[in-house]
């Protein structure tokens, strides 16, 4: 059965929705995650050609929600992207104010070889970077891919995009990455992503390994009890002498 124009929230049934989670304080502080949205593209999004297919977004954001709701621009005609070169806000120049490691002369808190395109300016999200040397293509898109997102020259989000393919079936499916950031200063970065999928559950897991952000103290051990001192021996009294 086909699905209808307009699903039930009143949007039409393959519109973009917007949906997060916020992650515990605790979670926060160790991973430097403020919030995660899994967000549905039924029929990808641009570069044409390279992600327009069906696939999962799993944002994992740096930043709150209060500051997504700043990133605004103004945006290309007919496209839901920023305009590179007419951005009229102050908000909207932020996108293209990419933090860059001197040295290597690439965006910080990156892998090497990760480019932050100037025409992958989302509002509300920020800026897609990801090795566009080695991007698929469309048709050769099966795993998942690591990407990572900026905002004001700094590290905004980052996430495993995951083709919709990859995720049903009846095969196991299982993707890994092992990352080395250059000019790193955000900690907590995962250095080890796995993505598996479970034909026999139909249930997909993201698996991050890293630094945590906060420090694991091992439990005090109790202190044993001080050793109680024997009571005095007391003096036997003193013999009286006998009357003459």
């Amino acid at each position: 059965n086909q699905p209808p124009d307009v699903a039930a929230d009143g949007l039409p049934y393959y519109a973009f929705r917007w949906f997060y989670q916020e992650i515990p304080k605790k979670m926060q502080e160790a991973i430097g995650v403020n919030h995660i949205s899994f967000d549905f593209n039924p029929c990808g999004h641009p570069p044409l050609g390279v992600f327009t297919k069906p696939h999962y977004d799993a944002h994992m954001y740096l930043v709150d929600i209060d500051t997504r709701l700043c990133m605004t621009c103004d945006l290309v005609p007919n496209a839901p992207v920023c305009n590179p070169t007419g951005q009229t806000t102050v908000n909207g120049k932020k996108f293209f104010n990419v933090g860059t490691n001197i040295i290597e002369d690439s965006p910080a808190n990156m892998p090497l070889d990760y480019e932050v395109g100037l025409g992958d300016m989302v509002p509300l999200m920020g800026g897609h970077a990801w090795n566009v040397g080695a991007q698929p293509t469309t048709t050769t898109w099966t795993k998942p891919i690591w990407v990572m997102g900026s905002y004001d020259s700094k590290l905004a989000s980052y996430e495993p995009m995951i083709p919709l393919q990859f995720m049903t079936g009846d095969t196991d499916q299982e993707w890994s990455v092992d990352n080395t950031y250059v000019g790193q200063t955000v900690k907590t970065l995962p250095t080890k992503v796995r993505v598996s999928y479970e034909a026999s559950t139909k249930i997909t897991t993201i698996h991050l390994e890293g630094k945590s952000g906060k420090s694991c103290k091992s439990p005090k051990e109790p202190k044993s009890p001080k050793a109680t001192k024997a009571p005095k021996a007391t003096k036997a009294p003193k013999a009286t002498k006998a009357p003459k």
